[in-house]
């Protein structure tokens, strides 16, 4: 069997970081074939959190994606709202809630047009922040959540969800959400998923990701049916080299735990191949 490999969610940074024409002919040498790609906070390109800072992230996504394609690579294409954006802009005023929701809002309508235009596949990530936060930030994210869930069902695109690790809580929270908002469970991706979490996500059938560093891999490949799919959230961030694991890390890990007899390549390969495959509709080649 020919081991191939995907990255479930990460970023580039062709401003501040390597690119993502630089990552994918090194992740393409480790038998990487897929890659989602997300796009990150304009902050982190040197953009302000404004709508012409997000559209200007948004066009660097496109392009990225357009790279990695030429690059070999099948590719899926995220643009969102970062919950910590969100936070960021209602710490400063939390009197002020309402222009930060009108600007996301403005934000997810400029990413659904790219959505009906075929430059983007979905939307990621957003959610909800994953440490403690105001009220109001909490609130807000959730605003903005709900209104992206209508917008996902309404074009059928995927959403990348970026949350709290609460365990059951977590999910259970998501499944009434998108239960009200009639948005199918393949249309959502619960990203970053810690293991108590990804245990109710794999109970209620939601798609989820897990961080490809190696005890969290040896975690999941003991405890988890390969119903998921493994990520490096990697940001390609010099100045942050060790927050995230490198796109081909995630493959090194994989294969050390084949190595050592833990998994089965039939088991990565529903991982890596099936599941991907299935949740964004590609052909493996």
């Amino acid at each position: 069997m020919r081991l191939l490999f995907a990255d479930g969610h990460m970023h580039s940074n062709p401003v501040k970081g390597l690119g993502i024409r630089s990552i994918a002919k090194r992740f393409k040498q480790y038998g990487g074939w897929f890659i989602a790609i997300v796009s990150l906070s304009p902050q982190h390109y040197g953009f302000e959190l404004t709508l012409d800072g997000y559209r200007k992230s948004v066009e660097i996504v496109i392009s990225e994606c357009r790279a990695a394609y030429e690059e070999g690579l099948k590719v899926a294409c995220f643009a969102g709202v970062h919950p910590a954006d969100i936070d960021q802009l209602i710490s400063q005023d939390p009197k002020k809630s309402n222009k930060v929701i009108a600007l996301a809002i403005n934000i997810v309508n400029h990413i659904a047009e790219m959505i009906k235009e075929g430059l983007l596949n979905g939307i990621g990530e957003i959610g909800r922040p994953h440490y403690k936060a105001l009220p109001e930030s909490f609130i807000a994210n959730s605003i903005v959540m709900r209104y992206a869930m209508n917008i996902a069902r309404d074009l059928q695109c995927l959403v990348h969800l970026h949350l709290e690790q609460g365990g059951y809580i977590t999910i259970y929270d998501v499944n009434e959400i998108i239960t009200l908002a009639k948005l199918s469970k393949d249309n959502v991706i619960i990203h970053h998923s810690d293991i108590l979490t990804a245990h109710y996500a794999q109970e209620f059938g939601f798609m989820f990701t897990i961080p490809g560093k190696l005890p969290v891999l040896a975690e999941a490949f003991k405890r988890f049916e390969p119903s998921y799919t493994i990520e490096s959230d990697f940001i390609d961030d010099p100045k942050r080299p060790g927050v995230s694991s490198y796109p081909w890390q995630i493959i090194e890990n994989q294969r050390k735990l084949l190595n050592e007899g833990l998994i089965s390549e039939e088991y990565l390969y529903k991982l890596n191949v099936d599941n991907i495959a299935k949740a964004y509709n590609v052909t493996p080649p």
